[in-house]
This record gives structure tokens, C-alpha cells and sequence, in this order.
């Protein structure tokens, strides 16, 4: 299946959206009572709604469209912006939109659903409220977007409107409320019921200097079925309100256990280290994913970690078979941080075709990979990466200036809450 990327998403449901609005136009025959100011704030509304029908279903985690946007990680990113981008268009509308002299009830019903999704959306989106707020509220605000969008749309069939007279455009915004209606409700309310949390307990619990803990899971009765790569949403009994979080899967897929390795970098992580004890019950739903080697062009391929991004290679290392020719560099602050290094050692000690660098940047700077490679000695290279934003993008913009394409770089979001 063809992947929509985020920079061909935006432009896509854009096109779709006023190509839809000038064919309607062009064929429009009523009295144009409408002025064009009226036009253009409907142009926005109806935007809106179907921004944030697309969301509502991005937040079914479906598995199909988990595919078509190349991983859940991919598309939660898409559905963060989505949620901004629909609040400017929301505000653009109040401001544009003539203010009618008559009352009707859809006016006030609007203004406060305008209110509440602001609100709903700065604080699920804005970097300062997510840290912020305490996870629990975080996503108890962010449920609540459905009930907000609800209210958006009795506003659109409670005022009068140019919408109503166009058919395309009508047809269209009807099915992307029922779409958003409808995915809102199975997440709410349906998700549990068909998405069904495997039991396991806590086996061991390793606990590293460098904040970061480690939770070997085995399974009271069914094991979960997973891919290298690929993640899946841990809930812990008793811990933090039973949220659920999700996080790699680092061990191999032919084990009978599950392995979680699991940084420090919130108010959820924070407190493993402390809370967490041996036989401890836990549930885990998933997998999730698509950051798989195995799927890429070439069989030479670069993998790049950074730090705690060593997670979904230390699942992919068991899998490589003799038909690869694999080189990864993990890059840490200092050797003593490598927690994994000697299994990784161990493991590539018996493949050869698999080589292993230590990159520690207390003593050789940052990686960088005008460092290692040039332009004859990486081409026709699949690379995977994995760690901090700001490391990924350093990569990216090395490896595309020695010559390697963007469709053969594969990366997963560090983090995407």
C-alpha cells in the first residue's frame, strides 16, 4: 500500500476540500444571497468538521490506516497538527462569518463549541500544558473533543447556510460528520470491546543508573503476536490510574516473553523505577508499528540509534539473516550509558555480516555521518533511525547531502504523545 506522507496529507485533504467547493459553485444556480464573506466563512466551518472527522478516525488506531500513514507514530504527529490547524480555521471563521441580527439557537451553540475546542486543543497540543498537566487529565480533556465537535456540528444545522444548498459539499460534510461521529463513539465507548488487552504479570524488573528501567513481562495465558519493531500499549494494575502508555517492544518476537525498556522523560516514566515490583499484574494491547527492516529496498542498510532509541534494533538484531548486510551505530552520551552493549556484543559476534559501533559522544563528539560516510560508501543503503527529534532531522539532512534518498530513510517518532 502506498503511504500517505504528513507533507502530501495537508496538501491532499486541501485540494479535496475546495475542489469540492468550486465545482459546487460553478454549478450553484440558487439567488446568491449569500456574500462572499458568508461564502468564505462556510468554506472554513465545513473544513473544520472534516479536519476533524479524519482525526476522530486517525484516533481508532485501525490498523489499515496505521499502514496507510506508515505507522501509528506517523500519523498521531499528522493528528496533533490537524487538531491546530483546525483551530486557526475555526477562528478564522468566527472572524469572517457575517454576525446575523436574528437570533437562532445554532448562534450561541456555536460560539461556546468554538470555546471549548480552543481550550480542548491548546491544552492537548501546546508543549507547555502537556507537560503540565498530569497525563489522567491530559487524556480525560482530550476525550471530551467529541462532545465539543458534536456541538460544532448542531451549530452548522442551526443557522442558515450556503452549505445546504450545494450538494457536493453538503453530501461531503454529512459523511465526514458521521465518519467523525461515529470513530469519536468507538473510541469512547467500543474501542475496549474489540481491541482486547492480553493479561501478563511483571517477571523482572532491572533498574539502570541512567534513568532507565527495564520490565520483562511473561503472559498468563495467550502471548501477544508482534513484529521486530513494533510497539504496544503497556497498562500496569495500580500504577499511575492503570494508564496506558506505549512503548517498543525490545526483545525478539520468538521469545516468550515481553521486554520493555523504557526511559525516564515524564511524570509517567519517572516513577517506575520505584513503583514497579516483581509479579505485579499488567495488561498489554497492540502491536502497533511498521518500522521494519526487512520491508526496506536494500539489503544494505545503516541503522542510527540514539540513546534509548536502541529499543526496536535490539528486537530487530536476532532477525538478520545472512542476506543482509547490516552496520549499527548507537550513539550515547558516554560508554557507561550503553546498557545493552554486551548483548548486542554477543549477538554480533556470531553474525558477521552485522557491525556494531559504539559512538560515545563524550569523547568523539556528536555522530554525525560526514563522519563515517561519503557519497560513494553509503549509496544504495536502507537506513532506519530512531532517537530525539533534533538527532533524527541532524541525520536526515547528512544523509540526504551524501546523496540518499528520502523514501529509502525510514524513522519512527520518539515520541508522539
Amino acid at each position: 500500500m502506498r503511504r500517505i506522507k504528513q507533507e502530501n496529507y495537508f496538501p491532499i485533504i486541501t485540494f479535496i476540500h475546495f475542489g469540492f467547493w468550486i465545482i459546487d459553485l460553478s454549478l450553484y444556480t440558487g439567488d446568491y444571497k449569500y456574500s462572499a464573506q458568508h461564502v468564505i466563512g462556510e468554506v472554513f466551518s465545513s473544513w473544520v468538521i472534516t479536519v476533524f472527522a479524519v482525526n476522530f478516525l486517525m484516533s481508532t488506531k485501525a490498523r489499515w490506516l496505521e499502514k496507510m500513514f506508515g505507522g501509528l507514530d506517523k500519523m498521531y504527529l499528522i493528528h496533533r497538527r490537524s487538531g491546530v490547524i483546525a483551530v486557526v480555521l475555526l477562528i478564522l471563521h468566527f472572524m469572517v462569518i457575517p454576525k446575523a441580527l436574528e437570533f437562532k439557537i445554532g448562534i450561541p451553540i456555536g460560539f461556546f463549541a468554538m470555546i471549548l475546542i480552543f481550550m480542548g486543543v491548546i491544552l492537548s497540543a501546546v508543549p507547555f500544558f502537556k507537560r503540565v498537566l498530569k497525563y489522567d487529565k491530559w487524556i480525560n480533556i482530550h476525550k471530551l473533543m467529541g462532545v465539543f465537535y458534536i456541538l460544532g456540528i448542531a451549530h452548522s444545522y442551526n443557522v442558515t447556510s450556503l452549505t445546504g444548498e450545494l450538494p457536493i459539499v453538503r453530501t461531503y460534510v454529512l459523511l465526514a460528520s458521521l465518519v467523525g461521529i461515529s470513530a469519536w463513539f468507538y473510541k469512547a465507548f467500543l474501542f475496549n470491546m474489540f481491541n482486547k488487552k492480553l493479561p501478563y504479570k511483571i517477571d523482572n524488573v532491572i533498574n539502570f543508573k541512567n534513568d532507565i528501567t527495564e520490565l520483562t513481562l511473561k503472559a498468563d495465558s495467550k502471548q501477544l503476536e508482534f513484529e521486530a519493531g513494533q510497539f504496544a500499549f503497556l497498562r500496569i494494575d495500580g500504577f499511575n490510574k492503570n494508564e496506558a502508555h506505549p512503548f517498543t517492544i525490545s526483545n525478539n518476537s520468538q521469545e516468550d516473553i515481553l521486554r520493555f525498556t523504557i526511559k525516564s522523560l515524564g511524570d509517567y516514566t519517572a516513577s517506575l523505577q520505584t513503583a514497579i515490583k516483581k509479579g505485579t499484574k499488567a495488561t498489554v494491547q497492540g502491536p502497533y508499528g511498521v518500522f521494519n527492516f526487512k520491508n526496506a529496498k536494500h539489503k544494505k542498510q545503516l541503522w542510527l540509534a540514539g540513546g534509548i532509541g536502541i529499543t526496536p534494533f535490539l528486537s530487530f538484531l536476532k532477525e538478520v539473516d545472512s542476506s543482509f548486510d547490516i552496520t549499527l551505530i548507537w550513539s550515547v552520551r558516554s560508554e557507561e550509558e550503553a546498557n545493552y552493549k554486551d548483548e548486542i556484543e554477543k549477538i554480533t559476534s556470531k553474525n558477521k555480516n552485522i557491525k556494531f559501533i559504539l559512538w560515545d559522544s563524550h569523547e568523539k563528539g556528536h555522530f554525525a555521518i560526514s563522519k563515517l560516510y561519503n557519497v560513494n560508501t553509503i549509496k544504495n543503503h536502507s537506513v532506519y533511525i530512531c532517537g530525539a527529534e533534533i538527532m533524527r532531522e541532524t541525520y536526515i539532512k547528512g544523509l540526504m547531502e551524501k546523496g540518499i534518498e528520502m523514501e529509502d530513510i525510514h524513522y519512527e517518532e520518539f515520541s508522539f504523545r
